[in-house]
């Protein structure tokens, strides 16, 4: 069974412009992010699939901040000249 979180082998990660997505998760009585879920949905007052569209703009935003904080570093090391062999 795939580790919870992995991207599958074998998905290419190509998602055509034109055809929806339309994204499964099975939440399970038990399941930490169930209480979670259903939470929001109450506190909130919107649908399920509003819930997770909203959890995936805050996830997306989070990791473009988290990118730009990588690029000076990335940058910086990228400048570095290697040391000469001899």
């Amino acid at each position: 069974m795939a580790v919870r979180g992995r991207q599958q082998p074998g998905r290419t990660g190509v998602f055509p412009a034109d055809k929806p997505l339309r994204a499964t998760v099975m939440l399970k009585p038990g399941d930490y992010v169930r209480g979670l879920y259903e939470e929001l949905v109450n506190d909130m007052g919107i649908s399920g699939a509003e819930v997770l569209r909203e959890a995936l703009t805050e996830l997306h935003k989070r990791e473009a901040r988290r990118k730009a904080r990588q690029a000076p570093k990335v940058a910086a090391h990228a400048n570095q000249e290697l040391p000469k062999a001899g």
